[in-house]
């Protein structure tokens, strides 16, 4: 079965295989106010509609540091690495009792606001296999960047992969992102990324 597989700094730090699930993502992204200049995360999930959702963890929060380049393999066969761990599992003094709402309120945009800006600008290279070049950066007013490979069960032969910036008034007013790169790999394709110090 297809997997994802993740390098960071030349060693692999997780493979997934699709088999038995509905997504699998790999993200890294940071934002001005962050203590860390970018993490990643590997994460995926099965939602079936007669039975029970699960969502598992296999690289939670791992921070990134400048000339560190993640490289994402879509492979065509793989074995998963080492076993994903649920919310509960990674965060136990933290699960919630209640179903909670994520959903952003205008106070987590002012407060967001208010704190004090960590970082500038992010800077930022993107090569694929299949021959896109991005180098690019932030500009002052944004916010944050974010970088995704997503695979799902609808076309299980591809993942698609995203770079994009954002400011917090287009967050919260849901407007269009600032896309750098959109693109789909296929199997035996890769993509690397790296930020620029």
């Amino acid at each position: 079965m297809p997997a994802l597989n993740i390098f960071l700094a030349g060693a692999t730090i997780a493979t997934v295989c699709t088999d038995g699930y509905d997504v699998l993502s790999v993200r890294a992204g940071g934002t001005q106010v962050d203590d860390d200049l970018a993490t990643l995360d590997v994460s995926g999930g099965s939602y079936p509609d007669d039975g029970q959702s699960t969502y598992l963890t296999w690289v939670s929060d791992l921070p990134l540091l400048p000339g560190q380049v993640v490289e994402v393999s879509f492979l065509e066969t793989g074995s998963t690495s080492h076993r994903g761990k649920t919310i509960e599992e990674l965060f136990p003094a933290e699960t919630p009792t209640e179903p909670t709402d994520f959903k952003p309120t205008s106070e987590m945009f002012a407060e967001l606001r208010n704190r004090p800006k960590l970082h500038d600008k992010f800077s930022f290279r993107l090569v694929s296999s299949i021959g896109t070049i991005f180098i690019g950066e932030t500009t002052t007013d944004e916010h944050g960047f974010g970088l995704s490979v997503v695979w799902n069960s609808f076309h299980p032969e591809r993942a698609r992969v995203s770079l994009h910036s954002y400011t917090l008034d287009g967050l919260e007013s849901h407007g269009p992102m600032n896309d750098h790169v959109e693109e789909c790999i296929h199997y035996g394709d890769s993509v690397r990324f790296e930020l620029i110090a």
